[in-house]
């Protein structure tokens, strides 16, 4: 009886095998590719050259392995060095969003493999960074940078194209110069600032000048119209100036004092009560012809 039971039954031991590979099978048959994936199948060794999408996959089990690939945008990021036109070091960050196309996904791994961010990307973008920067002098480098990355991310797609790699986006993050070069920089900067301050200056000064001249030549127009105003008016009073106006412009501004004497040897006098004075009569027939003249 102790030996039946130490000896288990072969044909149970079979069976139990038998349900344990089937479970095996099963679950190597059965293949899920997550989203932005895709699968590159494997069998015996070989790389099929249809890769599969998103989803439930049934493969052959034991001789059939999937490897994924993610075809989503992904970012690589490369510090790399460079000597521009005018042979300054420039170091540069620089972000590229890539990706992989579906239907060359099969191509590359065959050619590159699954590392193929540092076999061909990242060589790639530190060559082009390096071709593109050769072209500038290290300040235009900074004020062209828009160009700059066009320039690079023309580069590295023609050179990723024909590995089935997308350059959606490139971005120069950072451009670092050596301390010497950002001293010189720093002082042209600071000139330009003052030479710029100095022509405001200047045009500020012309400015306040020309100011100046047309308020002189304003002041001269002035001057100029009342003289010939003056002179005008001059010319008035002689035409229409009378022995008569004369007088009566003098007694309507006389003060109301009288001289006494007129300066003669001896001195003779200038008013008195006789109606028979001569000034008095002069004054007394001008006011006279004046009324008649404004009556008439």
């Amino acid at each position: 009886m102790s030996k039946q039971r130490e000896n288990p039954n072969p044909f149970f031991i079979v069976v139990v095998l038998l349900l344990a590979l089937l479970v095996v099978g099963i679950y190597c048959s059965v293949c899920i590719i997550e989203p932005g994936n895709v699968g590159v199948v494997i069998r015996l060794g070989e790389a099929q050259p249809d890769a599969l999408g998103e989803g439930v996959h049934v493969v052959i089990p034991f001789i059939t392995r999937v490897k994924s690939l993610d075809v989503k945008i992904q970012k690589a990021e490369v510090k790399t060095a460079a000597a521009s036109r005018d042979l300054q070091t420039v170091n540069a960050e620089i972000v590229v969003n890539y990706r992989i196309e579906k239907v060359n996904a099969v191509k590359l791994f065959r050619e590159i493999g699954i590392n193929y961010l540092a076999i061909i990307i990242e060589p790639q973008i530190q060559e082009s960074f390096k071709a593109g920067a050769a072209k500038y002098t290290a300040e235009s480098l900074i004020t062209e940078r828009s160009a700059v990355s066009e320039g690079i991310h023309e580069s590295i797609s023609s050179r990723l194209k024909q590995f089935g790699v997308i350059i959606d986006a490139v971005n120069i993050t950072n451009f670092d110069f050596s301390p010497e070069f950002n001293r010189a920089i720093e002082e042209k900067m600071t000139a330009e600032q003052r030479a710029l301050q100095a022509e405001k200056e200047l045009e500020r000064y012309k400015f306040e000048a020309r100011q100046k001249v047309e308020t002189a030549r304003g002041e001269a127009e002035a001057v100029m119209e009342r003289a010939k105003a003056e002179a005008g008016a001059l010319n008035l009073k002689k035409q229409y100036a009378t022995p008569e106006l004369i007088w009566l412009s003098a007694v309507e501004k006389w003060d109301g004092k009288l001289p006494t004497h007129l300066f003669a040897n001896p001195p003779t006098p200038v008013f008195n009560t006789n109606s028979t004075n001569p000034i008095n009569k002069s004054i007394t027939d001008t006011k006279l012809k004046i009324q008649n003249n404004n009556v008439q």
